[in-house]
């Protein structure tokens, strides 16, 4: 069931993302993420969001697509420099036998999960930046917000090398324990609770 629900959360935000791949048919995705490594479509499905990814961030790690099971090894071991580089929190996923972390397909599924979570905070800090001129006088718009959020939560500035899931999580880690001070009723319900994608961010952008 947990993976059911995994698999339908990944293939929502594959399309949010504006991945057109196979994987989005019926089944596809299973099947992919039940070979792991082995399945050259899935190893195409993370080199994709791998790419999309380095077009945003500075990484000097790469993932290459395989043409054959034969190559899952060296894939696995490409991953692996990535999620390192990454500081990726999921020790399932940066422990064990490199050569069988990405065989099991709960991890696949982790994987994908993490990795299109990044993108995604990456897409949302890049929406709308300003040039590089307007950068130099005190960062982005949205930089601006997120360092205002900081700064209202008491938060310390955060390291250079902290990932997007990371620093999110650092987030909603002190958010809680805010709320958690406060009065039961001190917060209403939420107006929604199914979380919004890279183009619903657009669309309401677009109406601001």
């Amino acid at each position: 069931m947990e993976c059911d629900l995994m698999e339908t959360d990944i293939l929502e935000s594959l399309e949010d993302l504006g991945y057109k791949g196979p994987l989005l048919e019926d089944g596809a995705l299973s099947q992919a993420v039940s070979a792991g490594a082995s399945s050259p479509e899935f190893t195409k499905l993370c080199a994709w969001l791998v790419s999309e990814l380095r077009v945003l961030c500075k990484l000097e790690e790469n993932v290459q697509a395989t043409n054959s099971p034969s190559e899952a090894e060296e894939f696995q071991l490409e991953v692996s420099g990535l999620l390192g580089e990454m500081n990726c929190p999921y020790l399932s996923l940066t422990s064990g036998d490199v050569t069988k972390r990405l065989l099991i397909q709960k991890n696949c599924l982790l994987l994908l999960t993490y990795l299109i979570s990044e993108l995604e905070a990456a897409r949302m800090l890049c929406v709308n930046a300003p040039p590089k001129k307007a950068q130099e006088g005190g960062g982005s718009e949205v930089f601006q917000e997120l360092k205002g959020i900081c700064i209202a939560l008491g938060m310390s500035k955060p390291p250079a090398n902290i990932t997007m899931f990371q620093f999110f999580s650092g987030i909603e880690k002190k958010l809680k324990e805010t709320l958690a001070k406060v009065p039961p009723n001190h917060v209403g319900k939420p107006l929604l609770r199914k979380p919004m994608g890279p183009a619903h961010w657009e669309k309401i952008e677009a109406i601001t």
